[in-house]
């Protein structure tokens, strides 16, 4: 959500919002602080693949030209 993948309500059609896609990847971030050495290796992976995939995607979006 944000990033324009996923629309909130699943009907309409997705939209850009940065500020609620940077909030996102925020808590992502947040938790995995505050989880750390509570997870298993699996969940840490999992996490860590959410938080490289998403910022990847965030980068992508603004470097678009906006229309």
């Amino acid at each position: 959500m944000g990033l324009g993948i996923v629309s909130p309500d699943g009907q309409s059609s997705p939209k850009i919002d940065l500020d609620l896609a940077k909030q996102n990847i925020d808590l992502l971030e947040l938790m995995h602080e505050k989880t750390k050495g509570n997870r298993t290796p699996e969940e840490d992976r999992l996490i860590e693949q959410l938080l490289f995939q998403t910022r990847l995607k965030y980068v992508e979006v603004t470097r678009q030209p906006q229309s």
